[in-house]
């Protein structure tokens, strides 16, 4: 995308240029309002970014689109993205064996191999069965309301085992939650579940930076790059150089920590989460599934072989292999590859040792917590007069949240500029 010349006045300035950012400005772009998008990044994408290393495609942290999200069914045209899906299930390291538990529901001939999985009992597989019907029976804005627990007692209160808890929802939504002990508010828990039962995880063929691009792709010279705003205050933008933007609206739609810095404020708190990135000649498994650490070993929490997935996220002949962790494994960024491979060794067998690792990424500020008693946002929000602030913080910490958040905010300044009118 090149660099526009700097306009002296916008009406709307946007301060970030992820997928929040680029929602909210599309819309009003839509709404013919005159709209800038600043950003010091050199492309696109916020936190959803994608590298290519060697020919491989590597997405910064692993990320999927679950294609359920509502904001994405109406922001996005999933054919020019290509979409590539995960099948339906997970492949689960159980301690002595890799055991596969399939989706009988999206995948009927996968029902016998996961009713004999030894992974929970058919009670539970029955229970899995019976929540899965309960909320899609509702609309899914329905997960959110109700009195909340977290997610470990919700599971409890359902009747699942302790072990199929263990082994399963802890690895699985622990990978959703960026959190094993499931401390999550079960708002998020009933939300995920129905997501994953109605649609499909999914990622763009050449990789999830193919999110953001799409967004931005209507906003031709509007999106100014390289650009790092020092300051804002009503009816203000000021960058690094010194040089200002007039405008009546500004929204800060940068990652928490930098609105906070340019708020004077206190940003909410964050999990973190590190994927290590591989190449291999052969892979590992040949489902395009998750596998995932039910013993609860670590320092892996969840496997995917991308390239399984799309063809197009590693070179011929050769396969992409994402390995992520969780809770502490994530706060030795240095130590994880080393220490997953030695973990995975015990999965896959001594062909792990001829990985070649390519590259690790640490996100300290991958997903804001969502406690107990957490209830997502609906209303935009706005600090002061003409300073707005999105961000999948301000809604809730998945590519939904940011989408929300970016349109509700921009139809917020539409509706308050039509009441300004005479």
């Amino acid at each position: 995308m090149n660099r526009p010349p700097l306009p002296k006045a916008a009406d709307v300035v946007i301060v970030g240029a992820g997928i929040s950012g680029l929602a909210c400005a599309r819309r009003l772009v839509e709404k013919g309002r005159d709209t800038l998008v600043v950003d010091s990044a050199d492309a696109v994408g916020g936190r959803i970014r994608t590298d290519e290393v060697d020919g491989f495609l590597l997405d910064r942290g692993f990320q999927v689109l679950l294609t359920a999200y509502e904001e994405f069914q109406k922001q996005f045209d999933p054919t020019d993205l290509d979409l590539k899906r995960f099948t339906p299930g997970s492949v689960v390291w159980t301690g002595g064996s890799l055991e596969v538990l399939g989706d009988p529901f999206r995948t009927p001939a996968s029902a016998l191999a996961s009713a004999r999985a030894r992974v929970g009992s058919i009670d539970d597989k029955l229970r899995v069965a019976r929540l899965r019907r309960q909320l899609l029976s509702s609309p899914a804005e329905a997960a959110f309301e109700g009195t909340d627990r977290s997610t470990l007692d919700e599971l409890r209160s359902e009747g699942f085992s302790d072990d199929f808890i263990d082994t399963f929802f802890r690895p699985f939504m622990g990978g959703v939650f960026l959190e094993r002990a499931l401390e999550t508010s079960a708002r998020l828990f009933r939300y995920y579940f129905r997501c994953f039962a109605e649609g499909d995880a999914a990622v763009p063929a050449r990789g999830m930076q193919r999110l953001p691009e799409q967004l931005a792709q209507p906003l031709q010279d509007r999106v100014l790059l390289n650009t790092t705003v020092r300051d804002v205050k009503s009816g203000r933008v000021t960058l690094d150089d010194g040089s200002e933007i007039q405008t009546n609206d500004i929204v800060l739609a940068t990652d928490a920590q930098s609105a906070a810095h340019l708020r004077r404020s206190i940003a909410p708190d964050f999990k973190v989460t590190v994927t290590s990135y591989f190449a291999a000649p052969e892979a590992p498994i040949s489902a395009a599934m998750l596998v995932l650490d039910g013993e609860g070993s670590g320092p892996a929490n969840h496997v995917a072989v991308m390239s399984n997935v799309s063809v197009a996220y590693a070179p011929e002949g050769q396969h992409l292999i994402a390995v992520s962790g969780v809770d502490a494994a994530a706060d030795d960024p240095d130590g994880f590859p080393a220490d997953a491979r030695s973990q995975l060794e015990r999965w896959f067998g001594p062909a792990v040792d001829g990985w070649e690792h390519l590259k690790t990424y640490h996100i300290p500020h991958a997903l804001p917590k969502h406690p107990v008693g957490f209830a997502a946002s609906r209303a935009p929000r706005r600090d002061e007069p003409g300073i707005w602030v999105t961000g999948d913080y301000t809604d809730f910490g998945a590519i939904q949240g940011a989408l929300r958040s970016g349109r509700t905010t921009a139809d917020a300044i539409l509706e308050a500029k039509q009441l300004e009118s005479p």
